[in-house]
């Protein structure tokens, strides 16, 4: 009764100071436990991933490697597909990436899982030392020996079959390979999805455990809002009590309120428009990123343009070692490679200037012929092609007069023929490819078509896409077939498909080749809007 009259006898100023000092202690309470749990949730989740997650990746890692790179290898040495000296490069780096995952995947094993809170108390000495051998963990380090051993004991097979076979004891090393390397092997594998099973046995009880974390730091954050709303309550209905004495003065200060608020209202229309123009000038550095993002993907396409002439600079230059060592090194040669390295320096030149020029507004477009154009295209890569036992036929019926790009549209055809190249590297037999052009009305139609197997289904889907490549990322970019479609649809208005088709050449009939089809139009198409 005491407090409760000595806060009546307040003022109403430190009541309502009071009443503030409340609402913050009890938000800084609230906020404190909550970035308390928040950082328990967030060790939780962190050792989730570094203790369970991460090992199951480099357990499924080291499976990978005695898949692919190990027993793939066996089988391919077993079939002579590849050599044993290759084979046992391969396989020699597949033990190194194997000890690595390995020796990561036991050091991931010795992160302290318990809460931190726990941890700083037992530095302090405040919490013993808590045995965490179970007859699970026992069962884990029990298989994690006997895992150890078998790749051991995998290296040892594979030191003797190497052996035999470099003591010609072919038929030995054979018969270790299938009756100890494969079982020994699988063996591997077996232990380690039982050492992922355990992972994930785990992961899941540490899901749990931060379930725990959560539902307990949810109870204790609604326990404290709930107090601090309980006081605050209690106190507001004290100050209540004295604002009715003030009810005379509010008339006045709703007048000076509402003053204020007009004068918010118009200082917000500045705001408003000022936030208006914020946004305006953020939309201009979105563009401008956009277009330097552009730019980028042009570096690359330069890179994927010059590195075929640059291969056949390299060829050119070792051509002339050659004759040179032959005795055979005259002029008419010498003349014929510098036209060629000229006619190659030239192109590389003009792929600079075009691809610098490609975002330039007051570039023009002009009507060409595409036979020349795709001539001359064709007529610098065909010795090239050539070496790699690679036809090019060009068939051209009309005028074929396109309005457009000529530079751009030399790219393109650059960017398919070097497509149709890489697909007849794996061909048997005769590789051809036939570039076909004809005029239908007011529409161009350039096919270009190869015999080297077709494409398939899932790479048909996205070939166009940005970045998408069937190539290893160190031989290719997979820009060039998107911006081919680029400079066809948005900047000569026209079409670009692919598809596989049935196709006869010098009376044969090939039953799976690729087709790209490019459709321009023979005359300026009007912008619309």
């Amino acid at each position: 009764m005491k407090t409760f009259a000595s806060l009546q006898a307040m003022s109403v100023p430190r009541k309502t100071t009071l009443l503030f000092m409340i609402l913050v202690s009890g938000m800084l309470f609230v906020g404190s436990f909550a970035h308390l749990g928040l950082s328990r949730m967030k060790y939780e989740f962190d050792i989730l991933y570094s203790k369970y997650t991460l090992p199951m990746i480099q357990l499924e890692s080291l499976k990978d490697v005695y898949t692919v790179n190990i027993l793939d290898t066996l089988r391919e040495i077993e079939g002579n597909e590849v050599g044993v000296k290759d084979g046992k490069r391969v396989i020699e780096l597949a033990q190194e990436l194997v000890y690595r995952s390995w020796r990561e995947y036991k050091a991931s094993l010795e992160i302290d899982e318990s809460d931190w809170i726990v941890q700083i108390f037992r530095n302090w000495g405040l919490t013993p030392e808590v045995d965490k051998q179970t007859p699970t963990l026992t069962l884990k380090e029990d298989l994690i020996g006997r895992t150890e051993e078998r790749i051991v004991r995998v290296n040892a097979i594979l030191e003797g079959m190497f052996e035999h076979f470099e003591a010609y004891e072919t038929e030995e090393a054979f018969a270790l390979l299938r009756e100890s390397l494969y079982p020994a092997i699988h063996s591997v594998n077996i232990h380690l999805s039982q050492l992922i099973h355990f992972s994930l046995e785990a992961a899941n009880a540490g899901k749990q455990r931060t379930e725990r974390v959560y539902v307990s730091t949810f109870e204790w954050i609604i326990m404290g809002v709930m107090i601090a709303i309980i006081v605050a309550a209690l106190f507001a209905a004290i100050i209540l009590q004295h604002m009715r004495s003030l009810y005379a003065n509010l008339e006045k200060t709703v007048e000076e309120k509402t003053k204020e608020l007009v004068a918010l209202n118009q200082g917000l229309e500045k705001r408003v428009a000022y936030e208006i123009e914020q946004s305006r000038q953020k939309d201009e550095i979105m563009y401008r990123q956009s277009r330097l993002a552009a730019m980028g993907e042009m570096i690359g396409n330069i890179a994927h343009q010059w590195r075929q002439p640059l291969n056949a600079l390299a060829l050119l230059i070792q051509s002339f070692q050659t004759k040179q060592m032959h005795g055979k090194l005259d002029e008419p040669f010498v003349d014929a490679q510098v036209e060629q390295g000229m006619m190659l320096a030239n192109s590389m030149s003009k792929t600079i200037d075009d691809f610098r020029n490609y975002f330039h507004a007051g570039r023009e477009k002009q009507v060409f012929n595409l036979c020349e154009n795709i001539n001359q295209t064709v007529a610098m890569m065909r010795n090239f092609y050539a070496k790699d036992a690679i036809e090019i036929t060009l068939t051209c019926k009309g005028d074929c007069e396109a309005f457009g790009y000529p530079n751009e549209f030399s790219q393109v055809m650059m960017n398919l023929l070097s497509n149709a190249k890489d697909a007849l590297e794996k061909a048997q037999g005769e590789r051809w490819i036939v570039v076909e052009i004809e005029q239908a009305g007011e529409v161009n139609c350039v096919r270009v078509i190869d015999n080297g197997g077709g494409i398939p289904a899932t790479v048909l889907e996205r070939m166009f896409d940005p970045y998408f490549t069937t190539k290893h990322q160190a031989s290719g970019t997979g820009i060039g077939l998107y911006m081919s479609k680029q400079i066809i649809e948005n900047q000569m208005h026209g079409t670009i498909r692919a598809f596989n088709t049935a196709y006869q050449f010098k009376g044969q009939d090939y039953e799976a080749c690729a087709k790209i089809e490019i459709k321009i139009p023979t005359q300026e198409v009007p912008t619309k809007g």
